[in-house]
């Protein structure tokens, strides 16, 4: 599979103007795939290091994401002739322990949105060697210095989402494991300092909450790091028996615009397959039009305590289609 994702990426054809195409489209291998944006470049001795830009990065807004478990997933490859909008975002998990390599990234066929987890995958939210404190004392330096390495040797720009959904009780680096709320900021910051000092400007900060809508805290500012630590805002909801993203994002959206202007990315989205879900779908290509905040969307094709693709049926591929029409998202 990997071959044929590479030679799909490799492909060069027909080159996609501003906003969606339309049911009807041509099909994905007609499309050429970027491995990378190129606002940047990639590295080279007389050029410098890369210094990621969020006008550039996130230019051609809003931009559609998908989450990769693994880059020869093959519905990554087929993503685009289904949905008629091919993926400028992927995004993809390293749990501290094991890390990530360059070359992994490399693999993914976009900009890779690397979210980063300070735990032992799967083993719940009670884990004491990775609390909010062991990464302030510096316990994981070597860890994170590693990851660090390897989006530098990378060498395009990248978005980075560090410890997403720190209002929640399910991971141990939030609202659990005895931390205190306090003590996220000073864990971001130890953490985007430990980057910095590696040389990775090709780096962009995700600060990614998730909706206040099911969260331990309902509010979000005592977690903020600071404007100076925060690129890009992050946001994790899915719609579950709602009609419209209205209910789903806006009471958190009003509390991230109290705190800053900054371009929002909703980093995990979906809609539950119920009675309401070809509705929340289809609202949310005008929702998004009505957010100019809103730089882009990674949706979360998963199977998992529910079905939250968008393609799950014809009904609601049909209404993710028109959604992205109406939006004009960047394919």
């Amino acid at each position: 599979m990997r071959r044929s994702l590479l030679a799909l990426l490799a492909a060069s054809a027909l080159a996609l103007g501003a906003g969606c195409s339309e049911p009807g489209a041509p099909p994905a291998e007609a499309w050429s795939y970027p491995a990378g944006p190129s606002a940047s470049g990639g590295p080279s001795a007389s050029a410098g290091p890369v210094v990621a830009k969020v006008a550039e990065v996130l230019g051609k807004r809003p931009l559609f994401g998908v989450n990769a478990s693994d880059p020869e997933d093959p519905s990554l490859s087929h993503l685009a002739e289904v949905a008629g909008c091919r993926p400028a975002l992927v995004k993809i998990f390293a749990a501290l322990p094991g890390g990530i390599s360059a070359e992994k990234l490399r693999a993914l066929p976009g900009v890779p949105v690397l979210s980063i987890e300070p735990w032992e995958t799967g083993k719940g939210a009670n884990q004491p060697r990775y609390t909010l404190r062991a990464t302030i004392r510096g316990d994981w330096d070597a860890q994170y210095r590693k990851i660090a390495q390897s989006v530098v040797a990378y060498g395009k720009p990248i978005l980075i989402r560090f410890g997403h959904e720190m209002n929640g009780r399910w991971y141990p680096w939030g609202v659990a494991n005895g931390n205190k709320a306090s003590e996220f900021p000073v864990a971001w910051r130890h953490v985007v300092d430990l980057f910095r000092k590696a040389g990775a400007t090709n780096a962009l900060w995700v600060w990614s909450p998730n909706v206040i809508r099911g969260a331990q805290s309902q509010t979000i500012a005592e977690f903020w790091p600071g404007k100076a630590y925060v690129d890009v805002v992050g946001l994790t909801g899915y719609g579950v028996s709602e009609q419209s993203p209205s209910r789903t994002y806006d009471a958190t959206m009003t509390l991230i615009k109290r705190l800053t202007a900054k371009p929002v990315v909703l980093t995990e989205v979906g809609a539950k397959r119920d009675s309401d879900k070809t509705e929340w779908i289809s609202n949310f290509g005008p929702w998004l039009k009505a957010h100019p905040q809103v730089a882009g969307f990674i949706w979360n094709q998963v199977v998992r305590d529910g079905d939250w693709r968008y393609d799950d049926t014809p009904a609601n591929l049909a209404a993710f289609r028109r959604s992205l029409a109406v939006a004009r998202v960047s394919c």
